[in-house]
This record gives structure tokens, C-alpha cells and sequence, in this order.
């Protein structure tokens, strides 16, 4: 996937890996058909664009060698793949020389080096020298590496990680898309495009901060992390102190909402979603926060039923109820990352409304059966099943089926697939509480200390 980090040369050979028998007609050709058709009645170019962005990060969070042992160079190499598809899907004339040039320009200036990346943006077609294409992509990889090295997000900290990687790769596709539209890089336009990634990352962090201190009888981040993590985001002088002050004291949804712009109030609330999910269950106060932040920005209920559905299919703990209930863990979300993004959308409005129009029915019948809230739980903290718990987990759905009808798209076969999502868009009173913590500590420390598992980076 590239050199390794210590190289000045680490990002020239990602790209130059990527490039390697790249063919943009079978890229074009692997595309899902709303994104590769040109429908005057369809989608504009922009809005194709949006969507292979939200593409490239659903495969990332779906991918488990991606969530489970999370590189630098996987996540660039990720952006590099944004890029190469984007080109192929507006059908840029390829030649290796050129894009690799296109791509040092295009990567430079999202890192802030615009000057960098006038000098290497190719002119009429005609690419720079090769050794100039490396000193800039040096430089860029340098200030890749201060932002996204070590990946993840410390402990005691905000979870910033994924939001900060998908505002980067939003910026990367305005970049290229003002780019091989034009065939020339606009250097006013490009400014325009990191001030607004700056402002991103700025809600991000007073988000993430509402959301981590909604409920005062949880632990609070560190102050100092928070702060290495501010500066790490790659933000400017104004911004980091800026940054800090709303991490220390962040503002209520409402006031949070009134000062983000339409197009990224869907983002911040997807992001918050996923963010939830990572943190212990049970805080009324940090659900409380959600729904004010959603009902300020205006999204209807059933849409947010949608989106948590979204968030909890592409959570980094689905392998644990693979592993729960012996299913294929490799072929069973890798293949998933496909499909949704074919029926995706139906899928999701589908499992939402079944959960969403029959949550408090579902919710009485999980209560009143006892023992399959105690499985769910169990599968939940990532303890295997064996093979008579499954067997009643999927004769017990098929009871509450009955009074639950809706409740079958669970009980039906692959319905497997589906059923952590029911699972973490049930109230969190549903489930047994004190053995769904004793049994994720539990499974914590078993893992913590399996034998040749890699320690994954967390400092800031």
C-alpha cells in the first residue's frame, strides 16, 4: 500500500501502488449504475460526487481490516482511490504522468500548500518533471502525517477521528472536482475549499464536546488531550484557540445548529450518531443532547430513525456479533459494504420504519420474553453463543414475530445481518444493563489479552 511512514518518499509510492495497472474504464465500470449514468432527469455532477464520497467512507467503516487495525497509509490510500473514481467518473482522459501530477496538486492543496500545488498542477495536459511531482507530494505527506499519525482518537479524549478523515476526504472531492472540471487549479477557489474545511472541523469538535459532556455523571475528556487533539487537526492559530474554548465550554444544540451552515447539519448529526455508539449505553442526558441537536437541525423523525439505523450498520463493533452467532465475519459486511450502496436507501427507510412504527411493542416483548434480552445482551458484550442460545434467539424473534409481525424482516433468513442494528436502536432499558457491562468488561480484557493481537495507536 505504499512505503512505509519514516520515508520521505511514503506518499509517492502509495500513489505510485494505486496507479499500477490502473484502468479509469473497469473503475468507471465497477461504479454502481446512479453514479456512472449521466441522467439529465438524474443526479447533477456534484451530487454524484457527494455520493461517491459517502461510497468511499461507508467502505471504510465497513471494512474490518480498516476498523480493527486502522494505518496512516490506509486512510491516504483511501483518499488516493477518491480521487482516481472521481476522475473516472466525470471520464478525464487518463495518462499516468498527468494524474500523478493531478493528484500531488490536488493532495497538496488540501494540506494547505497551494503554492506547492500551482507548481505541479499540469498545464494544457502536460505534466511537470517527475522529481518536482515528488518534492511536492514530500512535503504533502509531511503534513498528512502531522494530522493523521497515529490514527484513531486518544484515550480520554473527543471522538474526532472519523469525523476529521471525512471532512478531509469532502475537501479532497471539491478540490478534484473544481480541478477536472476546469483543468486548472483555481488558487482563490482552493482557499475557499480549506477555509471551509477549517470551519467543519470547528463544529466538529464544539459537537463532539456538547455531546461527551451532555451527561454530568460521566467521566469528562481530559482538557489536556482535547487540546493535543485541537492541534492536531491541522487547524489555524485562531481556530485551535477558538477550537478550545468550545471543546472546554461548548454551546447548547440550538446555538451550535444556528451558526452551521444546511449543507453540514446532516453531516454533524450522522457523525454524533456514530459517535454515541461508541459510548456507554444508558446516558439519558446524551440522548436527550441528540434529539435536541437533530430537532434543531430539522431532521424528521423517521428520517433520524433512518440514519440511526445508517450508523449503527457501519459501527466498529458489528464483528462482534458475527462472532457471537458463528456467522462469516469477512464475507458478511466486506459484501455488505456493496450491497448497501445498492439498496441501501431501502433497506434503511425499511428497518427503520419497522423499528421506529413498532418500538414500543418490540420493546414489551423483549421485556416480557426475559430470556432473549439476556442473548441479545450477551451478543451485544461479544461473548459466542452457542449453538442452543442461537437457536432460541431465532425461535424467540419468530414468537415476538408473531405479535410483532413487522419484526420477521429479523427472523428471516440473513436477518442476522440485521439484528445488531435492533439491537442498538432499542431504548436502553430494554436490555440487561448491568450484565451487558459486566459481560463488555469481560470481553475487554479477553481481547486485551489475546495472544499476537496488534495494539491499535491511540495517543494524540
Amino acid at each position: 500500500m505504499g512505503g512505509p511512514l519514516d520515508s520521505k518518499d511514503w506518499l509517492a509510492a502509495t500513489i505510485e501502488a494505486r496507479l499500477d495497472g490502473h484502468d479509469p474504464a473497469a473503475v468507471r465500470g465497477r461504479l454502481p449504475r446512479e453514479l456512472r449514468d449521466s441522467d439529465p432527469e438524474g443526479p447533477d455532477v456534484e451530487a454524484r460526487a457527494r455520493m461517491l464520497v459517502t461510497r468511499s467512507l461507508r467502505h471504510r467503516l465497513l471494512d474490518r481490516q480498516a476498523m480493527d487495525d486502522e494505518t496512516t497509509a490506509g486512510t491516504i490510500d483511501g483518499h488516493v482511490g477518491m480521487v482516481l473514481d472521481l476522475a473516472a467518473l466525470l471520464e478525464v482522459p487518463y495518462d499516468t504522468a498527468v494524474r500523478r501530477a493531478e493528484l500531488a496538486a490536488i493532495l497538496a492543496a488540501a494540506t494547505g500548500d497551494i503554492a506547492g500545488a500551482l507548481q505541479v498542477a499540469p498545464r494544457e495536459g502536460v505534466a511537470p518533471s517527475l522529481k518536482e511531482v515528488r518534492r511536492t507530494l514530500a512535503r504533502a505527506g509531511q503534513r498528512l502525517l502531522r494530522v493523521q499519525f497515529p490514527p484513531g482518537d486518544p484515550g480520554n479524549g473527543l471522538p474526532l477521528y472519523a469525523g476529521t478523515v471525512a471532512i478531509q476526504r469532502r475537501l479532497l472531492a471539491r478540490l478534484a472536482l473544481d480541478y477536472f472540471r476546469d483543468r486548472v487549479l483555481d488558487p482563490d477557489d482552493a482557499v475557499a475549499d480549506l477555509e471551509q474545511a477549517r470551519d467543519e472541523e470547528l463544529l466538529l469538535v464544539e459537537a463532539m464536546a456538547g455531546l461527551a459532556t451532555a451527561d454530568p455523571l460521566a467521566p469528562r475528556p481530559d482538557r489536556r488531550v482535547v487540546s493535543r487533539q485541537v492541534e492536531r487537526v491541522g487547524l489555524d492559530r485562531e481556530r485551535v484557540q477558538a477550537a478550545r474554548a468550545a471543546s472546554a465550554a461548548p454551546r447548547e444544540p440550538e446555538k451550535i445548529i444556528a451558526d452551521t451552515p444546511p449543507r453540514l447539519r446532516h453531516f454533524l448529526v450522522e457523525q454524533l450518531l456514530l459517535a454515541s455508539l461508541g459510548m456507554p449505553t444508558g446516558s439519558t442526558p446524551r440522548a436527550e443532547y441528540m434529539a435536541r441537536f437533530a430537532a434543531a437541525a430539522e431532521i424528521p423523525a423517521e428520517r433520524l430513525a433512518a440514519m440511526q439505523v445508517d450508523a449503527a450498520a457501519f459501527h466498529a463493533d458489528h464483528q462482534a456479533w458475527f462472532r457471537a452467532f458463528g456467522l462469516p465475519e469477512d464475507a458478511g459486511w466486506s459484501e455488505l459494504a456493496d450491497e448497501w450502496n445498492d439498496f441501501g436507501e431501502r433497506m434503511v427507510d425499511k428497518v427503520a420504519a419497522v423499528v421506529n412504527e413498532n418500538l414500543d411493542a418490540i420493546a414489551r416483548e423483549i421485556r416480557e420474553t426475559g430470556e432473549l434480552g439476556t442473548l441479545l445482551a450477551k451478543a451485544a458484550a461479544g461473548q459466542p453463543l452457542d449453538a442452543v442460545e442461537r437457536r432460541k434467539v431465532k425461535e424467540q424473534l419468530l414468537d415476538v414475530a408473531k405479535a410483532v409481525p413487522a419484526l420477521a424482516i429479523f427472523a428471516a433468513p440473513g436477518g442476522m445481518v440485521l439484528l445488531p442494528l435492533l439491537a442498538k436502536l432499542l431504548p436502553f432499558d430494554v436490555l440487561p444493563s448491568a450484565f451487558s457491562q459486566k459481560s463488555r468488561d469481560a470481553a475487554r480484557k479477553a481481547k486485551e489479552a489475546a495472544p499476537g493481537r496488534k495494539a491499535r495507536r491511540g495517543a494524540a
